[in-house]
């Protein structure tokens, strides 16, 4: 008896182990851990969300500027896509509240870092892709806020409605394509039957005068 119980507390004792070990996440990725690039997500969304407006507005501008006149630099449009979806829907979400969640998804060479923003109407995440090889500076950084499932599925419908409202609509202008190529050899036979005694009269005429 004594021998079952101290296996059970063993197994036990296991795991517990085993489940607090999977709590710490101590995973790498490409020599960087979860904390650094979490703490690089936070810098960088804090920089930013201190930004007025206004200022939004001229850095958004300026790298736009930086990125036409040098469209090979990557960076210059990583950070112009960023600014553009900080001006485009910060100002709706309310004042900044704190961080809520992190995490990262690896899919092939593509690291992907999801920061959780919590604001005073809707939450928003700072997404920021790296490559497996070169961590040491993103892709690509996008700001996006987070709809509910109903808002997701309205949107779907939205969607879906208009796009059979257009299918419909060109499938009745091909209709009316196609009723045209019917009337018009119509119009045309009407149009020589009023032109044809015109032209027999002159020829009347033309033979009265000779006699």
């Amino acid at each position: 008896m004594k021998k079952k119980l101290s296996v059970i507390f063993a197994l036990v004792a296991c795991v517990f182990a085993f489940a607090s070990c999977g709590s710490t996440d101590n995973s790498t990725y490409g020599g960087r851990t979860t904390k650094e690039l979490e703490a690089e997500s936070e810098n960088l969304a804090s920089q930013v969300v201190s930004l007025s407006e206004s200022d939004l507005k001229q850095y958004y501008e300026s790298y736009q500027k930086q990125a036409k006149a040098d469209p090979d630099n990557d960076d210059y449009k990583m950070y112009e896509t960023m600014f553009q979806n900080f001006v485009e829907n910060q100002p709706g979400l309310g004042a900044f509240v704190n961080y809520t969640g992190f995490k990262v998804d690896k899919a092939g060479k593509n690291i992907t870092t999801t920061l959780t923003m919590k604001y005073e109407k809707r939450d928003a995440t700072l997404v920021m892709v790296y490559k497996s090889y070169n961590m040491s500076k993103p892709t690509s950084i996008n700001f996006n806020p987070v709809y509910s499932l109903g808002e997701t599925m309205g949107k779907a419908a939205l969607n879906v409605v208009m796009g059979m409202v257009t299918v419909f609509a060109v499938l009745i202008l091909i209709s009316l394509v196609i009723y045209c190529f019917n009337v018009i050899p119509y119009l045309q036979k009407k149009f020589a039957a009023k032109k044809a005694p015109g032209a027999g009269a002159e020829v009347v005429r033309s033979i009265k005068r000779r006699y």
